[in-house]
């Protein structure tokens, strides 16, 4: 009989990766495996997903009873699980690997590739909770929100802020994003509806597309320019990092606000701190950073100009559902048409 694998990690609740059992009115066997049973706290969860975010899925000690209950697997279907390429060589029947995140960085592309197998990922299960906590980190940093919770708890009910000359509406203002995908398209609409001018950059993406959007297609460095505001959703790669650097920050308008949710790589760290230590940018709104959770003698909690948040952008009590449901959707397109959906390589 056909085997699809489901593996079952931390983050999930007891129950929720048993509705791959569906599945099994297709013909299949479906099994589950528990991935790394000693994690029991999120902090180190949180360093071990950390760790293959940065390096890879190998960085991590091969989980072998996976490895094992991977070699008649067809199907393989991994939430956040690191998939290592040792189980992939060792696997004889397997054809693809499904990722339940729109990121594939838990697998080692390369390794799949050169054995003919499938990788599957699930685009846009975090555009409805990215692309709206963005929109509140821009309006939290932009509106003072979190600096005057902080000042409340003080018995402060003072309105002087760092941005207060320049705390503007975002109506009429110029918003420039860095990245037109799913993520980024929403926020534009919401930009739009506030009443901005949107620009983004994008070379994946042709004018009349950007244009379509209500949008207009911009340079990275005309971007940087023109923009009172700047949000990244850009995806990583060694061609994209550090795309965002001093050439970029000294473009960039003294009022404007600087946005990330998206990977902290993206930006180069040193530049940005430079650029708000100096003023030479209005403020930023950071989700995401280059250590997490950051040191505690880190710059950027001597600043009075930034908004962090411990990157919750993708959070959200429903977001499980959301995942299942495009993995879902894929695999019963796959089991009764034999063509994969969402096909990374």
């Amino acid at each position: 009989m056909k085997k699809i694998l489901v593996i079952v990690d931390y983050i999930v609740k007891d129950g929720q990766m048993e509705r791959f059992r569906e599945f099994e009115k297709y013909g299949y066997l479906v099994e589950f495996v528990r991935d790394r049973p000693e994690i029991t706290d999120h902090e180190t969860f949180s360093q071990m997903f950390l760790q293959f975010e940065k390096y890879g899925p190998d960085v991590l000690p091969v989980n072998q009873e996976m490895a094992e209950k991977m070699r008649d697997a067809e199907i393989v279907i991994s939430h956040i699980s690191a998939v290592s390429s040792q189980a992939i060589r060792q696997a004889e029947c397997l054809k693809a690997i499904c990722i339940m995140r729109s990121g594939v960085e838990n697998i080692n592309l390369k390794t799949a590739a050169e054995k003919g197998i499938r990788v599957i990922n699930s685009p846009g299960r975090l555009a409805v909770p990215v692309s709206e906590f963005t929109v509140g980190l821009i309006i939290s940093e932009m509106k003072n929100i979190a600096r005057s919770h902080r000042k409340i708890y003080e018995h402060d009910f003072g309105k002087d802020f760092p941005n207060s000359a320049y705390s503007y509406n975002i109506c009429d203002k110029q918003v420039g994003l860095v990245g037109g995908g799913m993520v980024g398209r929403r926020v534009a609409a919401i930009m739009n509806a506030f009443g901005a001018h949107v620009l983004i950059y994008d070379p994946y993406m042709t004018k009349d597309e950007i244009m379509a959007l209500g949008c207009e297609p911009a340079e990275l460095n005309e971007l940087c320019r023109k923009s009172d505001v700047i949000s990244v959703h850009y995806r990583l790669t060694d061609e994209t990092r550090n795309m965002i650097g001093r050439e970029q920050f000294a473009l960039m308008k003294p009022t404007c606000f600087f946005i990330n949710t998206a990977r902290a790589g993206l930006v180069e760290e040193e530049a940005l701190l430079e650029a708000l230590q100096q003023r030479k940018i209005g403020g930023a709104g950071l989700d995401v950073f280059h250590q997490e959770p950051l040191p505690s003698d880190h710059p950027f909690f001597k600043l009075d100009n930034v908004t962090m948040t411990a990157h919750l952008a993708g959070t959200s009590a429903d977001i499980f559902e959301m995942t299942y449901r495009i993995m879902a959707d894929t695999l019963r397109h796959y089991m009764e048409t034999g063509e994969w959906l969402n096909a990374v390589i």
